[in-house]
C-alpha cells in the first residue's frame, strides 16, 4: 500500500490547517461593552523533525540563505541529527567556511559540541582534511585536545587520513604529537596503518615518539612491519626505532615479518640489526612463524642468518613440526635441505609426520616420506602415524601410508634379494 513521505503529509496538515482554523470566528468582548467580530487567527506553527532535516541538509550543501530562513522560522542552530551532528558539524565537514562564520556570529553554536561519537566539529574538520577550516575552528576555541568515545584527538583522525596540512596546521597550533588513544595508538602508529609516510615524517619533525611512547602494545615499527608498509618500515628504521622491541605476546618487528613473508622487509630489519632468535611468548622464534606459514625466501634469509633448525617452542615442537601445521611444503624442503631432524618429537611424542597424517596434509607427509621419515615411530599415546591418520579419518593420507609401506618393504625385499646373491 502507498504511503505518503512526512513532506506531505506536513503539506496536507498546513493545507488543513489554513482551510479550518482560518474561518473559525471568536465574539471578544472590547472596550465599554461593545462587541465585535474578530478572526480568531491561529499561531504560528512550531519547526517539524522536517525542518531540522532541512537545516543539516542545508549546511551540508552550504547554503546560507537557507540556513538563516529555517533559523528564522525557529529551528534551533543546535539541533542534532541522528547521529548528533549539528548543522554546525555538517559545515565544518564540508569546510563551508561563509556559512561557518555566519553560525557563530549567532551567539547559539558551542564550538566544541559533541556528536554521539563525542567528536566535535573540529574532529570532524580534521577528518575531512580541509585545513583552513581547522585553523579557523582553532582560532575561535576549538580544543585539540577533545577525545572521541576511542580516545582520539584531531591529530589522530587528520593522521589517521594521511591529510597532510591538516596534521600541520594542528602541530602550529602545539597539538602534542603524542596522545594515546584506548588501544594506545598514537597518531604516528595511525599514519603508520594508514601508508602515509609523508604525514609520519611530519609527526617526527615535530616530537613524536619514535617508539609509540610508553606501555605501549604494538610499537609503530611493528605495525609497519604488519601492514608490510615498506617506506614506513625504513623510515622508521632511519629514525632509530629498535627492531628488537618487543610487542604482544613478546613479538618483536622481526616476529611479525617472519609470518606476512616480505623478503624487503626482513632485510631491511636485519640491517638495522634485528635478532632471528628472539623467542615470543609461546617461545616461538621468527623461524617457528615462517615456517608455518612465510615465505620461502624468508625461510632462507633466516637460516642463512643463523636461525635455529632445532629450537623449541613451549610445546616442544621444532620449526619442521609448525611447516606441517599449514602444509608449507616449499618451507619443509627447506629446513630438510638444511638438516632439520625429520623424526624430532614434541611434548607428546609426535613427529611432523603424526601432524601432517593429523591434519591430511598430503603434499607435506608426501615430502617427509620421500626424504625418509620414519613412519614406525610411537607417540605417548603410542600411536603411528597411520593410526593418527585412521583416528581422524584421513584417508588419502592412510592409503599413502600403506603405499609406502609396501613400496619400502619391496625395496628391502630387492635389497636383501641382492645382498644374498652377492654372498653366494
Amino acid at each position: 500500500m502507498f504511503r505518503a513521505g512526512p513532506e506531505v503529509h506536513l503539506r496536507w496538515l498546513e493545507l488543513h490547517d489554513s482551510v479550518s482554523l482560518g474561518s473559525v470566528e471568536k465574539k471578544v468582548p472590547m472596550k465599554a461593552g461593545s462587541r465585535q467580530w474578530r478572526i480568531h487567527r491561529r499561531p504560528k506553527p512550531r519547526h517539524s523533525l522536517l525542518d531540522e532535516r532541512r537545516l543539516h541538509h542545508a549546511a551540508w550543501d552550504g547554503c546560507l540563505e537557507q540556513v538563516k530562513a529555517l533559523l528564522e522560522r525557529g529551528v534551533p542552530v543546535s539541533c542534532q541529527d541522528a547521529n548528533g551532528w549539528t548543522a554546525f558539524h555538517h559545515a565544518s565537514f564540508k569546510g563551508h567556511l561563509t556559512l561557518i562564520r555566519f553560525l557563530l556570529q549567532t551567539g547559539q553554536v558551542d564550538i566544541n559540541s559533541e556528536d554521539v561519537f563525542s567528536c566535535t566539529a573540529l574532529h570532524r574538520s580534521c577528518s575531512a582534511g580541509d585545513h583552513e577550516t581547522t585553523d579557523f575552528l582553532l582560532q575561535n576555541g576549538a580544543s585539540l585536545s577533545a577525545l572521541t568515545l576511542s580516545g582520539q584527538t584531531p591529530l589522530h583522525l587528520s593522521a589517521a587520513s594521511g591529510h597532510l596540512a591538516t596534521a600541520r596546521v594542528l602541530l602550529q597550533h602545539l597539538a602534542s604529537p603524542n596522545p594515546q588513544d584506548f588501544n594506545k595508538w598514537t597518531p604516528l602508529h595511525w599514519t603508520v596503518f594508514g601508508g602515509w609516510v609523508d604525514t609520519a615524517e611530519l609527526l617526527l619533525d615535530n616530537g613524536a615518539d619514535v617508539e609509540g611512547g610508553k606501555d605501549v602494545g604494538m610499537s609503530p615499527l611493528q605495525l609497519a612491519v604488519l601492514m608490510r608498509n615498506e617506506a614506513g618500515v625504513k623510515l622508521l628504521l632511519q629514525r632509530g626505532a629498535d627492531p628488537n622491541v618487543r610487542g604482544p605476546n613478546g613479538c618483536t618487528a622481526m616476529h611479525f615479518c617472519a609470518s606476512s613473508g616480505d623478503k624487503k622487509i626482513l632485510q631491511d630489519l636485519l640491517k638495522a640489526g634485528a635478532k632471528v632468535n628472539i623467542r615470543d611468548g609461546d617461545v616461538a622464534s621468527p623461524l617457528h612463524l615462517a615456517a608455518r606459514c612465510g615465505s620461502r625466501t624468508v625461510v632462507h634469509l633466516l637460516i642463512l642468518n643463523g636461525a635455529g633448525l632445532e629450537d623449541r617452542d613451549s610445546l616442544q615442537m621444532t620449526p619442521l613440526h609448525f611447516s606441517t601445521l599449514r602444509d608449507n611444503v616449499e618451507a619443509a624442503k627447506l629446513l630438510l635441505h638444511y638438516g632439520a631432524d625429520m623424526n624430532a618429537t614434541e611434548r607428546l611424542g609426535q613427529t611432523p609426520l603424526h601432524l601432517a597424517s593429523e591434519r591430511g596434509h598430503y603434499k607435506v607427509l608426501k615430502v617427509l616420506l620421500d626424504k625418509g621419515a620414519d613412519t614406525q615411530v610411537r607417540s605417548s599415546w603410542r600411536e603411528t602415524a597411520e593410526d593418527v591418520a585412521r583416528t581422524h579419518n584421513q584417508q588419502s593420507i592412510i592409503k599413502l601410508l600403506q603405499q609406502h609401506q609396501m613400496f619400502r618393504m619391496k625395496d628391502q625385499d630387492l635389497a636383501t634379494a641382492q645382498r644374498d646373491n652377492k654372498l653366494q
